[in-house]
């Protein structure tokens, strides 16, 4: 077992932490210093008394609800180390969606923040053992149950239920056990090599989300390194900001986050000036531009990363490029809450242009039903972080897991003969055109996200032609159309239509291109909901 584990579990993993970086910088926020991990350890300690007191011990679920903070972390990390089952909510769900969800994982006790509390107006809490409100701990509502024992925790105890993004009646609840959690926790960092004790890391994923609990937060303090949450809504803005405040040497984010910073930063930039558009068409002119900008572009990040770990989905091709030109450090991953999340990642050393890494360790990857010629087809998953199941949901968990234990991804790409995996979309997503082909809907996004104006989008087929749905980046089209005649003005969509279909074969063309006028609705880890905003008017 690695990191001097006897079991994998979280009680074992955090004493272990605790133990090693006990004077070590551990967990603050963009406006509060960071404590040591031993202070941090006493108040994990000091919560787990205090949850056994209420009657909270092993096989209790207990929600948390509110913004990620240190005193978030705090009980996430309490309420698992005596062998509870965390239920993560996100608090910017509709507080209906949230009551639906604490009621539906059958939670017995609450840990929510004084705004969560405020939202729930006049809320009955005495079916509940206690209501614990976390930006102090103080036990607004206590039952009186007997205080429950210290049992031992077990590898096979369930963990944490996470709910999949979706509408409330979609939304699935993901059963991870503590070996699950445990045993993705140290893959990535000992891929990476650069995550130490002497790392300081933004977190700026919400802690309700796999990435965000696991591989930006129980994968940092792993090594001990100086943790800073955010805190709020991660808008450029926002993330400018505390990247200013912070200067992250370890920056963990989704895809998008990359794709909103170049297509609002970047893009405007290379699009703005004659020139600029001239440098990029050649190669060699493209690599020492791109070069200057990304100087820049690391100094926007606080001028010290070493690395930047994007996962959850792959990354627009422009991006991967700007990124690999312009000399910034990233590394791509790939993973799916199902799997707690980590599936694939990349060393800085062996990376793929295109590719999302191998397989972590334990872990194997097979693809069912690949195409001819191209071998992609669904990926399918199996290792020891593949979730139990879907809570009191056995359709679902049998339609995910097979009877041989692989999980459906849902995902579709191809292995190379080395094993690194390459990712085309969501097999739900294809679209089959005029001829059989398959239209990968991901792929002609990621072009259209390259252009300046672009600020989101989304395609998909309608009476059999592909239809493309775009929010524009509106401070860049007004810049762009200013002093033009008013019959002038709007054409850059027609312009950007024809600009992508230039790049694409016959039968993935785009036939209508449609002007958002709101942004998309989207997951708690910034995803575009697809079948919501396609049925939605424009």
């Amino acid at each position: 077992m690695k990191f001097g584990l006897t079991k994998y579990t979280i009680d074992c993993f955090f004493k272990r932490v605790v133990e090693l970086y006990a004077d070590e910088l551990s967990i603050g926020t963009v406006e509060r210093e960071a404590i040591t991990y031993r202070e941090f350890g006493e108040s994990v300690a000091s919560l787990e008394n205090k949850f056994l007191s209420l009657g909270i011990g092993r096989g209790s679920r207990v929600a948390i609800v509110g913004v990620s903070t240190p005193e978030w972390a705090m009980a996430y990390l309490a309420v698992m180390s005596i062998g509870a089952t965390a239920v993560p909510v996100m608090e910017d769900f509709p507080v209906d969606d949230i009551k639906y969800l604490i009621d539906f994982a059958e939670s017995d006790a609450l840990v929510l923040s004084e705004q969560i509390i405020a939202k729930f107006g006049e809320y009955d809490y005495t079916p509940f053992k206690a209501l614990v409100r976390m930006d102090d701990y103080e036990i607004l509502h206590n039952r009186g149950d007997k205080p429950a024992a210290r049992e031992e925790v077990k590898e096979d105890d369930l963990a944490e239920i996470l709910f999949t993004s979706g509408t409330t009646g979609h939304s699935k609840g993901v059963m991870l056990t503590q070996k699950n959690l445990v045993s993705n926790i140290f893959e990535g960092p000992d891929r990476l090599k650069c995550i130490t004790k002497d790392s300081v890391t933004l977190s700026i994923l919400p802690m309700a989300h796999a990435f965000g609990s696991t591989s930006a937060f129980l994968s940092i303090i792993y090594c001990g390194s100086e943790l800073y949450m955010l805190g709020r809504k991660p808008t450029i803005g926002a993330l400018m900001k505390s990247f200013e405040v912070i200067r992250p040497t370890i920056l963990g984010s989704v895809p998008l986050i990359f794709e909103k910073i170049y297509s609002k930063k970047v893009a405007p930039l290379i699009g703005g000036k004659p020139l600029f558009r001239f440098l990029v068409k050649r190669d060699w002119t493209k690599k020492i531009f791109f070069r200057l900008i990304g100087r820049k572009f690391r100094e926007a990040f606080g001028g010290r990363l070493e690395c930047a770990i994007i996962g959850g989905a792959a990354l627009a091709e422009e991006v991967e490029e700007f990124l690999n030109m312009g000399q910034i450090p990233f590394v791509l991953g790939y993973g799916m809450t199902e799997s707690a999340p980590l599936i694939t990642f990349q060393s800085r050393e062996d990376a793929r242009r295109g590719s999302v890494g191998s397989a972590i360790t334990d872990v194997e990857i097979a693809i069912e039903d690949p195409e001819e010629g191209t071998g992609i087809g669904e990926i399918l998953v199996k290792g020891p972080s593949v979730m139990k199941g879907y809570l009191k949901n056995p359709e679902a968990t049998a339609e995910m897991l097979t009877d041989e234990g692989w999980l459906r991804t849902g995902d579709r790409g191809y292995l190379d003969q080395d094993g690194y995996l390459y990712l085309k979309g969501r097999s739900k997503n294809v679209i089959v055109g005029p001829s059989g082909e398959n239209i990968y809907p991901e792929v002609i996004e990621s072009l259209i996200s390259a252009s300046p104006f672009v600020d989101e989008v989304l395609v998909y087929a309608e009476d059999h032609k592909i239809v493309s749905r775009v929010f524009p980046n509106k401070e860049y089209v007004d810049r762009m159309e200013k002093g033009e005649k008013e019959e002038q003005r709007g054409q850059w969509l027609e312009s950007l239509k024809r600009e992508v279909n230039s790049k694409l074969p016959m039968a993935s063309k785009i036939v209508h291109m449609i002007e958002e006028k709101v942004p998309f609705i989207k997951t708690a880890s910034n995803k575009i909901k697809r079948d919501e905003n396609i049925n939605r008017d424009s």
